[in-house]
């Protein structure tokens, strides 16, 4: 059934394959090794690369060694060793932290500066901005049993992070906006990368991976980096970011394929 389910996923032009590795906490049941075996093999049989969703160090290992191209989320359950630094190095395995997704299961209740800025809340919208305004939220998340875990879960990402981007691993970019209502698309992304540098990153250490680096994880050459002959998809600030990552967010043009944002059909 796996081998059948990339085959269709192939047949439809598609460039990665997800799974899921996590038994998030012992509340679910975990993709066994059988499965995601078969479908690694099957889809760079089909010349499709592998992410995976995953969360243990245990887990994390036995991918890298079967062969998994990307691990799609940080180690978060422990801090991660020197066998898994240099089996990531050597099967050259991207990794992509998504601090987000731990950091806002908590983040909101304690009311951080950032959500007084408009920036925040015209992302999050008015819904949103009501829950999290209302009467009994923050109460709820702290005394929620999983906060604590999530705050350690994120704590360690962090670690993992450094210790990994200092030995050369490649990391990549991403936030799992979306997924839910508090990983907010349109600043969830901002949002990484304070967090990335947070982590001990620089601020262009951070800017390169959501960028330069991100174009070599997805395999486009037209992207990525600023150059003669390639997509002119620019973010055009107001302040400098290698002083103050948050200056990601003084926004003043957005240009998508050499084309302002502004002046395009529906805006």
């Amino acid at each position: 059934m796996a081998r059948k389910e990339v085959d269709e996923l192939a047949s439809h032009h598609a460039d990665i394959v997800k799974i899921w590795v996590d038994k998030v906490h012992g509340t679910m049941p975990e993709m066994t090794p059988e499965v995601y075996k078969a479908v690694i093999d099957e889809a760079h049989r089909e010349h499709l690369r592998v992410a995976a969703h995953e969360y243990a160090l245990e887990d994390a290992k036995r991918l890298v060694s079967d062969g998994v191209d990307v691990l799609a989320h940080s180690v978060r359950d422990q801090v991660v060793d020197d066998a898994f630094v240099q089996a990531m190095k050597q099967q050259k395995v991207w990794y992509v932290p998504t601090f987000t997704v731990d950091e806002s299961f908590f983040v909101y209740a304690g009311r951080p500066e950032f959500m007084k800025s408009e920036f925040f809340q015209q992302a999050a919208g008015p819904k949103l901005m009501a829950k999290f305004d209302g009467p009994g939220y923050a109460e709820k998340i702290n005394q929620d049993l999983q906060t604590a875990q999530h705050r350690k879960d994120f704590a360690v990402g962090q670690q993992n992070l450094k210790r990994l981007f200092d030995a050369g691993v490649n990391v990549g970019f991403g936030t799992d906006s979306g997924a839910l209502p508090g990983r907010i698309p349109g600043f969830a992304e901002h949002r990484e990368l304070e967090l990335m540098v947070q982590a001990g990153l620089t601020p262009m250490q951070a800017i390169t991976a959501a960028t330069g680096e991100n174009a070599k994880l997805l395999h486009v050459t037209d992207r990525g980096t600023i150059a003669a002959g390639k997509r002119a998809d620019l973010l055009i600030l107001d302040a400098d970011p290698l002083v103050d990552i948050r200056n990601t967010r003084k926004i003043f043009a957005v240009y998508h394929d050499g084309r302002s944002v502004a002046d395009l059909p529906g805006r």
